[in-house]
């Protein structure tokens, strides 16, 4: 069958996608990757066939430009409007704006218009059977739709889409007839009516969600929620590179890895480290200096030029791929990201969480602390005494690794991407159309 991918233009969200992508390459199918321009020579790298879409996205300028445009701050912050979990904040005012400027402004960001045409456009060509897209790159519910492909939504993290959603359609349902304002459906509406197709209320729910859904998360970090999900095991990817050689050297001391996130620092600047007596790389640094430890610290020129002094016991790297370093690694001090975490997961490795303050780091840290696999230090209780604590721990008690082990050993019972492959054909078989709907003015 043919398969078509489709991803947002941001490094973490495609190589979430690449095993399953390359497992259903190696089943022998037909396999496509769409994106904004300034992602094509990334997927081409990972030996996956890339066909751009739209017009280059460049997140690094606008996150970092961080301008406020009467919509609720930069892009990252209006996104963080989804994963509000208290029920004391989620009125119906709230969850409508959420949607309003979601649907309107960040979903048109991420894949708008010229990204819908061009995929639809490819799709009514080369007529997929599935569509695999990225659960904030809703153009690929609407090219599936539009050409008749199944499809399915893989998601990056816990599930705050569906999470919100679900309050939305319950309060929607409960407001008076004439104080609807329904955003959802009015876009998904004009998504549709541009290449001449009707919409249809119930079809809202599958278009937001997907058919069904891909979820990397182990279910014990998901969120409950009522909805089918569709396991598969979280398998690292790094993207291309090469492992040095004092990687693969056995430590003479522990090692710890330090990591505050590539992604984060290319896009929104800064280390999130901002409360207590740990407020810069190098005053983190030097917590760790009186240890008897190897830390390798993976950061760049700019975080390095605020660094007045770096610890003998401290070797930089810009970047080292997580999945060849952590199985030297007796524990890791990371940002909290769901490649990070998947990463530590995969590797069993114990961890202390400095979440950084955008989508789920914090309650994925949550998790792990409550499974005695690692700690939560949020930015209320960050000191450099309650890092020095943690890492003592990490060091010398061995139920936490062995808490971690277990973390580890229920992920490997989970399907990997190459036993989702048969599954992936089933559910295509039973959901695609027999014909795409009709072309529209597009």
């Amino acid at each position: 069958m043919r398969v078509l991918f489709t991803v947002f233009a941001a490094k973490p969200h495609f190589y979430n996608m690449v095993p399953l992508a390359w497992s259903l390459q190696a089943a022998g199918h037909e396999v496509r990757i769409a994106s904004q321009p300034d992602l094509v020579e990334i997927i081409a790298t990972t030996g996956l066939t890339a066909v751009p879409v739209g017009s280059e996205l460049d997140m690094v300028t606008a996150f970092q430009d961080g301008t406020d445009d009467g919509s609720g701050g930069a892009p990252w912050q209006r996104l963080t409007g989804l994963s509000e979990l208290d029920p004391a904040k989620l009125t119906w005012n709230y969850v409508l704006g959420v949607f309003t400027i979601g649907c309107s402004m960040e979903y048109e960001y991420l894949a708008g218009q010229a990204v819908t045409d061009d995929l639809v456009e490819f799709s009514r060509a080369w007529r997929p059977d599935l569509v695999v897209w990225d659960a904030l790159t809703f153009a690929g519910a609407i090219a599936a739709h539009v050409s008749g492909a199944a499809h399915a939504r893989i998601l990056f993290g816990q599930d705050y889409v569906f999470r919100m959603y679900a309050d939305y359609r319950a309060m929607l349902d409960r407001q008076p007839r004439e104080c609807w304002d329904d955003p959802i459906s009015d876009w998904l509406a004009g998504r549709l009516a541009r290449y001449g197709c009707p919409y249809e209320q119930h079809q809202d729910l599958e278009l937001m969600t997907g058919q069904w859904t891909i979820d990397p998360t182990p279910a014990w970090m998901r969120l409950p929620l009522d909805l089918t999900y569709l396991p598969v095991r979280y398998v690292p990817f790094n993207g291309p590179t090469s492992v040095p050689e004092w990687a693969l050297t056995p430590p003479a001391h522990p090692r710890i890895c330090l990591s505050l996130g590539v992604s984060g620092r290319e896009l929104f600047g800064g280390d999130h480290l901002s409360h207590g007596d740990l407020t810069t790389v190098s005053d983190l640094l030097d917590a760790l200096a009186d240890f008897d430890i190897e830390v390798v610290a993976t950061l760049n020129a700019e975080q390095l030029a605020s660094v007045d002094r770096l610890p003998d016991n401290v070797r930089v790297v810009d970047f080292v791929p997580l999945n060849e370093l952590l199985p030297s690694c007796s524990a890791v001090i990371h940002h909290g990201g769901f490649g990070t975490t998947g990463n530590v997961l995969a590797h069993g490795v114990p961890g202390i969480v400095i979440p950084a303050p955008w989508w789920d780091a914090a309650r994925l840290a949550q998790h792990l602390q409550e499974r005695g696999a690692g700690f939560l230090l949020d930015h209320d209780e960050l000191s450099r005494a309650a890092l020095c604590d943690r890492l003592t721990r990490l060091l010398t008690d061995p139920q936490i690794a062995d808490h971690a082990a277990q973390v580890r050993a229920e992920l490997l019972d989970t399907p990997s991407p190459h036993e989702l492959v048969p599954q992936l054909e089933q559910l295509a078989a039973r959901h695609r159309t027999a014909d795409p709907q009709p072309a529209g003015s597009r």
